[in-house]
């Protein structure tokens, strides 16, 4: 008993880190409907300002600290040193271009999608944005591309070539397999997987091994006492 116990306290604090993070995912504070306004306005500006480049000063005093790291507001402006690729994105509204939930009161994560412009040879992408309220402003301090989505017949699966209908930050390595971070966070994620279930399944076939060897002791003593009771006597 005390193998199993040993072999399943890895699997109890698995399972626990697992429920406090989901517990955490769930006490998540709750979107205001100011707030929502306030991203979907800062989403729509932040767009035609700096993907679209139709005013690049005015999407400065919008972008955060982690976007104006390593550039400075006269590269910005001029449009050399703008930390957000372009992206001629169609539509005039992109208010509901983003969904995504609050990290904190001052944080949310969002996902924002945009569809390309006919004959742009822009396929349709979605970015993973951070934006983050300072001073009591809402303003956007990640923008990157996370996944571009290609149709057509003869786009399949998911690689970091155009001959796939999915394309993800995994993808872009080594031959198209993928970075060495993604890489390893896969085998590391099925590697604890099949520890998880290795654990359990030998925890569960330690307890099943014991029971079947206290039961096959128990009755060889009591055919032992049975055979003795019945010995005829000498």
């Amino acid at each position: 008993m005390r193998l199993v116990v040993r072999t399943l306290v890895p699997v109890v604090l698995v399972l626990a880190l697992a429920l406090t993070v989901t517990a955490g995912a769930s006490a998540a504070p709750r979107m205001s409907a100011a707030d929502r306004t306030a991203i979907s306005n800062l989403i729509d500006r932040f767009v035609k300002d700096v993907l679209l480049r139709r005013n690049l000063a005015d999407g400065w005093t919008i972008a955060g600290p982690d976007l104006r790291g390593g550039t400075t507001r006269k590269a910005w402006i001029a449009g050399t040193g703008v930390t957000v690729e372009s992206y001629p994105a169609r539509g005039a509204d992109f208010r509901n271009a983003w969904t995504g939930h609050l990290f904190s009161p001052t944080e949310a994560q969002l996902t924002v999608i945009l569809h390309p412009k006919p004959g742009s040879d822009y396929d349709q992408t979605a970015y993973n944005v951070d934006v983050r309220k300072v001073g009591g402003r809402w303003l956007v301090d990640i923008f990157y591309s996370a996944a571009v989505f290609r149709t057509g017949k003869n786009k399949h699966g998911s690689c970091g070539t155009a001959n796939c209908a999915i394309s993800g930050t995994n993808d872009y390595g080594p031959a198209g397999g993928g970075s060495a971070l993604g890489n390893s966070q896969a085998k590391i994620g099925s590697q604890w997987l099949w520890i998880v279930l290795a654990a359990v399944g030998a925890g569960v076939a330690a307890l099943l091994l014991g029971i079947f060897v206290r039961i096959k002791r128990r009755d060889r003593r009591a055919w032992r006492a049975y055979a003795d009771a019945h010995r005829p006597s000498s």
